[in-house]
């Protein structure tokens, strides 16, 4: 069946992908549309890093052009070789290794939207009232949004695990499926204990998806936002809110709490943009001398997001040397490689929000496409691999050739085992990305959404009504999607329709 050049139907691209969009593709973007994108961008490449985890040699999916690998006899590695692959490049390992620092991305990109809406009320003085309104229904919010979804996620991998459709991993197999639920539940009120705000890597997962590590993170980062947010509501002069937030952000640097830093950096930048009167404005007022500045801090990102981490397994040429600028507090956070991931977002986003052209990049359809899933897609993708991953691994390995990894036996081979490498990787890809893709889009529309409008409900329930000021305000942020709505109220946490204003919410 056809409507003009664009088949419909159930089994039409737009169906099952949620792509092309329907209409509204002329309506003028709002000014921050290009932050969808990045997070979309950064959500992709998230979801990239774990399909390469899963398929080439993770001893060193990280190391650096030109690493020597070190032998280790417990694990029968005979090390001694040298990594040559092109893709081992900066910029170029971006595509297989950068996940680490895609997290950095969320967290400032949280910081700032989550804020963007309440400071510009702020700053124009005299609306104290709703920004009041507009952080409470925010806070109240925040766990509802953040969370429900984890619980649907995790559900889901509970089943799979019963019904053997991926290994146990650490859980413990229960004698019955009600035994296994109630674990389940136990797991998953730890992990959403909304009183443990300072998380580190030992307490922050949920047992049965370990994808869901950094949302324990964007909640507590997020009541960070809230309550710096309140301490300033009062404060319409610019330099004194930029002293406090940027106070909190310092010190929060200082002491290593790394999640703490990006959320308040990104409530800086939202700050001094909107000081600036916009992304338009402060781009008419940079000067060539800072162009050029964001040019190479956009640069420096970039190479700082490839920075591997530390391993046992392999040499780490060219970048060894930044482990004696690590400071004390950020040593034993990821062998202080963290440091530089923080860096790398924060970097980048300033960066961007000086440079036109970087930010029409990430407004186009596509990679708003991206955003508007990123959420469904960071948590769902591991799904995706479970159900796919072994069986692509011996159809494909078996054409090329491959045992355990798609990288096996690269060491003295022949010319044609990186084209073989190659062949492999994309067939993979093919599979892969589009299946990610459709059950992102699918679970948007059956988990995300429904979750939004269940913790609007609530707390349109608590406080009588349906106070639209507030969700004009908004309280976006990070990995949370732009939901299209008829109305102001279906803005959620990061999340707007590209056809309302600007104001927004908060991943």
């Amino acid at each position: 069946m056809f409507t003009g050049s664009r088949p419909t139907g159930l089994l039409s691209l737009q169906t099952l992908l949620g792509w092309p969009p329907s209409g509204g593709e002329h309506v003028k973007l709002r000014e921050t549309a290009w932050l969808d994108g990045l997070r979309g961008v950064a959500a992709f490449l998230v979801m990239i890093y774990h399909i390469n985890l899963t398929f080439w040699s993770g001893y060193y999916i990280e190391a650096p052009f030109g690493a020597t690998t070190i032998p280790d006899e417990k694990l029968h590695l005979p090390g001694g070789w040298q990594l040559w692959a092109f893709w081992r490049l900066p910029i170029f390992r971006l595509w297989m290794c950068s996940g680490h620092a895609q997290v950095s991305v969320f967290f400032v990109l949280s910081g700032f939207v989550l804020s963007w809406g309440p400071l510009g009320s702020i700053q124009a003085g005299g609306k104290q009232e709703k920004v009041l309104q507009s952080l409470g229904s925010a806070t109240f919010r925040r766990w509802i949004r953040l969370y429900v979804p984890c619980f649907a996620v995790a559900l889901w991998q509970v089943f799979e695990m019963w019904f053997g459709l991926r290994d146990w991993g650490i859980i413990t197999k229960r004698s019955n499926i009600f035994a296994q639920l109630w674990d389940y539940v136990r797991v998953s009120e730890r992990f959403a204990n909304p009183f443990q705000i300072n998380r580190d890597e030992y307490n922050g997962q949920h047992d049965y998806d370990w994808t869901l590590w950094t949302i324990p993170y964007e909640f507590s980062g997020s009541m960070l936002v809230f309550g710096v947010l309140l301490a300033v509501s009062r404060f319409s002069e610019y330099r004194k809110r930029t002293l406090v937030i940027a106070g909190v952000a310092g010190y929060a640097c200082l002491r290593g709490e790394w999640n703490f830093w990006l959320f308040a950096t990104g409530m800086l930048i939202a700050n001094y943009v909107r000081n600036a009167g916009g992304f338009e404005e402060l781009t008419r007022r940079t000067t060539r001398g800072l162009k050029t500045a964001c040019v190479v801090m956009l640069f420096t990102g970039l190479l700082l997001a490839g920075v591997p981490s530390g391993s046992q397994f392999y040499t780490r040429e060219g970048y060894a040397w930044l482990d004696n600028l690590v400071p004390s507090a950020w040593k034993n956070i990821e062998g202080g490689m963290r440091l530089w991931w923080c860096w790398s977002g924060i970097l980048f986003i300033f960066a961007s929000c000086h440079l036109a052209g970087v930010r029409r990049l990430f407004e186009a359809s596509f990679m708003r496409y991206l955003g508007r899933l990123s959420f469904m897609l960071y948590l769902t993708h591991r799904i995706v691999l479970n159900l796919l991953g072994s069986m692509l691994r011996s159809v494909v390995y078996s054409l090329i050739g491959r045992d355990k990894w798609i990288d096996d036996s690269e060491e003295g081979a022949t010319v044609l085992h990186p084209l073989f490498t190659l062949l492999g990787y994309v067939l993979l890809l093919a599979a892969l990305i589009p299946s990610c893709l459709v059950v992102a889009h699918w679970a948007e529309i059956c988990i995300d959404k429904p979750s939004t409008k269940l913790a609007r409900r609530v707390d349109d329930w608590f406080v009588g009504g349906s106070p639209k000021e507030t969700a004009a305000l908004g309280e976006n942020g990070s990995l949370l999607p732009s939901h299209a709505a008829g109305d102001e109220r279906e803005m959620d946490l990061v999340n707007r329709p590209d056809n309302i204003g600007i104001g927004e919410n908060a991943r």
